[in-house]
């Protein structure tokens, strides 16, 4: 049985309390399918530099939503041409964690309606070397999170718009913009004469997941709505949460790592000790940076010391399973 929940918002806080409270309260031990969308609305990654990802002004001007989510990865726009979807299933044995294998059923839809679609680097679908998804992770004890993008009919011009592109990153991916890589898939299929609107889109999503399953829709109750009304307004209707990761700091390094994602560490040093840190990044870590920031204050701004408290943390939970310690004590310590 497949547990089904379709939003009928498009307020970013809203459906992203209501991702929340399914990943972290909602009983039930089958897996759920939440569909969603967003108006427009700018997503930050829940460890990046929400000023440094987007051309703030502009966004203000145009009255643009800007929200944190619980996940990694880098910053996204989302209009009524997007299609979000979060796929959350029990953290156990058996589970199928790897972003391949849970983005099978929507590339192998894509695949039927005769597009190349296929998975691509850390965490995306591209259609013909042109990306139409973007996907992160998040883990708790007895939850596991994927959630993601898709690029069915979206403003693309938008996206330069708000949107600043890291030269660093850009450098290394050897792409001239963030618009050179995406295309909308309901044009790929009108190449191909295939012309499916956005309701029968969605509905082939849902199904690609659903399909001999047993679907239960959820209906959630007045408790229930209660719960998700507090989520919003204690944390994604809060300025501190969206905007409180950013600060001035006395010494900033940058480096994108291949295959790893972009990292950035900002500290500040008192008297030869730790005294402010924090690390942005679209990398894919499930859990976030803030206790690793926590644990490096006061300590010795040394080699030693400070490998010392990174060994103390699974560095594959916060950053990705490709970091090694050694790939932040570069960026750390120079």
């Amino acid at each position: 049985m497949i547990n089904l929940l379709i939003s009928k918002s498009n307020d970013p806080a809203y459906n992203l309390a209501v991702e929340e409270y399914l990943t972290y309260h909602y009983k039930t031990q089958n897996p759920i399918l939440y569909i969603w969308q967003n108006s427009n609305t700018i997503v930050v990654g829940r460890n990046q530099n929400t000023y440094a990802e987007i051309n703030i002004a502009e966004a203000m001007k145009d009255e643009v939503k800007i929200i944190r989510r619980n996940t990694g990865g880098g910053t996204v726009f989302h209009d009524m041409g997007n299609v979000c979807y979060s796929l959350i299933v029990n953290n156990d044995k058996n589970s199928q964690t790897n972003f391949e294998i849970a983005l099978k059923p929507i590339i192998d839809y894509l695949r039927n309606e005769g597009l190349n679609a296929n998975f691509s680097g850390r965490n995306d679908i591209e259609i013909d070397d042109y990306k139409i998804s973007g996907n992160a992770q998040l883990k708790t004890k007895d939850k596991i999170l994927q959630h993601g993008t898709l690029l069915f009919d979206v403003e693309l011009p938008r996206i330069l718009k708000y949107l600043n592109v890291d030269l660093e990153k850009i450098k290394h991916q050897k792409v001239k913009s963030k618009p050179a890589r995406v295309a909308n898939i309901k044009k790929i299929l009108a190449e191909a004469n295939k012309d499916i609107e956005l309701e029968n889109f969605i509905k082939n999503i849902i199904n690609s997941y659903t399909k001999n399953n047993e679907v239960k829709e959820i209906e959630f109750t007045i408790t229930e709505i209660e719960n998700i009304k507090e989520i919003l307004e204690n944390k994604y209707l809060s300025r501190e949460w969206t905007f409180a990761k950013n600060e001035d700091f006395e010494i900033s390094n940058k480096k994108y790592l291949e295959s790893k994602g972009l990292i950035e560490i900002k500290i500040n040093i008192d008297k030869g000790k730790i005294s402010k840190i924090k690390i942005y990044g679209d990398f894919l870590g499930y859990k976030g940076t803030e206790d690793l920031e926590f644990s490096l204050i006061g300590v010795d701004y040394d080699y030693h010391s400070v490998r010392g408290v990174l060994e103390k943390h699974n560095l594959k939970e916060i950053f990705g399973d490709n970091f090694e310690a050694e790939d932040i004590l570069k960026l750390l310590i120079n």
